[in-house]
């Protein structure tokens, strides 16, 4: 690595840690906030409460090893290793990159990801009514990219390996591919969803009680997830490229990965997301607005023998 690419390293390392550490206090506000919501407010059947506080403390759990890895990684980069080698920082990084807890941390983030995609391809699943085959082909590119996450943790985590860099990179870049695809491909159906729901429940002033759920775009952003996307994508263009800028956007992203699911939570925690009886009602609403009302069966048959007088009368008048 040359010197200058060291110095953007280091530059990208230092600022996205920052930045993932301001991420990570909202993370124990938001925790905290979720587990108080949980207690209070009693949304839900026991048993997906306790699911929802098994699936923010497990979050909450990684994303603490992985902050606290990384915080090592570079403390013993700039600090220990600075002067003590030949060359310092650049052969500490070329050489260090696959230690155990660097490992340890590129692990805890990848469980994070299938975490959250995991609560993403749920939250598809109950938007659409509870539909399977809306999850198919999502579910058959989750699985894709477990296989593919796996074998990029165990070559950048052999001796040598590097996670940037590589053979690594043949694996990891269409396993982010896939994911953050994944992520993109959900979004918009959930976020299309939603907004045919909303939209067909708009028109009708009675519906007014179910509007207020997703009323704004910042809740159809949370449900969907899009911030996660987003940063997704920004994060695999500098990945892909192999530059050294990537670690910052990985770092930022890392931490998203737990808050973007957990927000999901939070509004799940408070009643305000789309469960399947929400999505029944709102279905069967737009259901009975599309199919025109018909006349009951006694009115058709008056109708009917109505227009039989009729045509009795217009043929006595034509045979006069």
């Amino acid at each position: 690595m040359a010197q200058s690419q060291t110095r953007v390293f280091e530059h990208a390392y230092y600022v996205g840690g920052y930045i993932g550490g301001i991420l990570y206090g909202l993370e124990l506000a938001l925790y905290f906030v979720i587990m108080r919501k949980l207690r209070k407010h009693k949304s839900g059947s026991i048993h997906s409460r306790k699911l929802s506080a098994a699936f923010c403390t497990v979050g909450l759990a990684l994303l603490t090893i992985n902050i606290s890895c990384n915080a090592v990684w570079g403390e013993t980069m700039w600090i220990e290793a600075r002067g003590s080698q030949a060359h310092g920082v650049e052969t500490f990084i070329m050489t260090q990159v696959s230690a155990w807890y660097e490992t340890l941390s590129s692990t805890c983030a990848v469980g994070l990801i299938f975490m959250g995609d995991a609560l993403l391809l749920y939250r598809l699943f109950i938007v659409w009514g509870s539909n399977f085959l809306i999850i198919v082909i999502p579910a058959l590119a989750y699985l894709a990219a477990f296989v593919l996450a796996i074998i990029q943790l165990v070559i950048s985590g052999t001796p040598g390996g590097n996670f940037f860099h590589g053979q690594t990179i043949a694996f990891g870049t269409p396993y982010y591919s896939i994911t953050i695809g994944l992520n993109i491909i959900i979004t918009f159906l959930i976020c299309g969803r939603l907004i045919h729901l909303v939209g067909g429940l708009s028109r009708s002033p009675e519906n007014c009680h179910v509007l207020h759920f997703y009323s704004s775009l910042t809740s159809l952003m949370i449900e969907s997830a899009a911030l996660y996307s987003l940063l997704g994508i920004t994060y695999l263009i500098p990945y892909a490229s192999e530059s050294q800028t990537a670690i910052a956007f990985g770092q930022v992203w890392s931490k998203l990965t737990c808050i973007c699911p957990q927000l999901i939570i939070l509004r799940m925690a408070s009643g305000k997301a789309w469960d399947k009886r929400k999505v029944s009602e709102a279905m069967s609403t737009l259901q009975g607005r599309s199919v025109a009302p018909q006349p009951p069966l006694a009115n058709r048959g008056t109708e009917i023998e109505g227009t039989r007088d009729s045509d009795d009368r217009k043929s006595s008048v034509d045979q006069v």
